[in-house]
């Protein structure tokens, strides 16, 4: 019976003292900035896909290539990134699908995380209406274009959020305030929209300022900060401030999926 006790707690303290190692090598592990395709500037709560995931928040994974610019996947859509402002946390994105094109190539509204993303309010929505009959109500409507996708080619716009109605189907899309005719499509549509990202900018600052990482805590689904020395994981790395985040072996397994 001793000797089985002996085992088990040897196990234990294999297991702690594995967990605290792991603790320990967090710190380093995640950038505190950088470029992804051709724009740099990146940080928390952004991480490339190859990052380990606690690396960002979760939906902030980006997909990077040297010969393209990055993109990112918000509600299971493809956007392209083409600027980030992260003093003011702007991101201007543009849907992959329409970077050669003023028509979507998948109809789908164009719709962001109201959780981790808003709109900046410079924007309105424009509806593009798929395999509409003749005669529609004719309401908002701006003109029409031609899109050949799909097997529709005339596509009427109309200003607003509008369902299909008595056409085949609808897509909802963002464009600047000042937008007023078909001709204007093009332009507007490649300079894409701007949003802004509403998660980790505080505590994420606070980790920095105090020469920690931050890092993404599946425990606590929340910002926490890696830390140079113990107790290596905290909400900030000062000696003065230093709230200790749970190290027990199954929250190392959870900040290690």
């Amino acid at each position: 019976m001793k000797s089985r006790h002996l085992v088990v707690n040897l196990l234990i303290l294999a297991l702690i003292r594995e967990c605290s190692s792991n603790l320990e090598e967090l710190y380093g592990t995640c950038d505190d900035s950088f470029s992804c395709g051709n724009i740099s500037g990146f940080k928390y709560p952004f991480r490339r896909h190859q990052d380990p995931v606690y690396c960002g928040y979760p939906g902030f994974e980006l997909n990077c290539d040297e010969e393209n610019p990055p993109t990112i996947n918000i509600t299971n859509i493809n956007y392209r990134v083409l600027s980030i402002d992260p003093t003011s946390q702007i991101l201007r994105i543009m849907r992959e699908d329409m970077a050669d094109s003023v028509c979507p190539q998948v109809l789908v509204n164009t719709t962001i995380d109201n959780n981790l993303f808003s709109h900046t309010s410079s924007y309105m929505n424009i509806s593009y209406l798929f395999g509409c009959p003749v005669s529609i109500d004719d309401t908002g409507v701006i003109g029409s274009i031609f899109c050949n996708n799909s097997g529709v080619d005339h596509v009427i716009l109309s200003y607003g959020a509008r369902g299909p109605g008595s056409c085949k189907t609808s897509v909802i899309l963002p464009v600047p305030d000042r937008f007023m005719a078909p001709s204007d499509l093009g332009p507007f549509v490649h300079q894409g929209f701007e949003v802004k990202w509403n998660v980790g900018v505080g505590p994420c600052t606070d980790c920095m300022q105090s020469g920690g990482q931050c890092m993404y805590s599946n425990i606590s689904s929340l910002t926490t900060c890696a830390c140079p020395e113990p107790p290596f994981l905290a909400d900030s790395c000062l000696s003065d401030n230093k709230t200790r985040v749970s190290s027990s072996p199954s929250s190392v397994k959870h900040l290690f999926p």
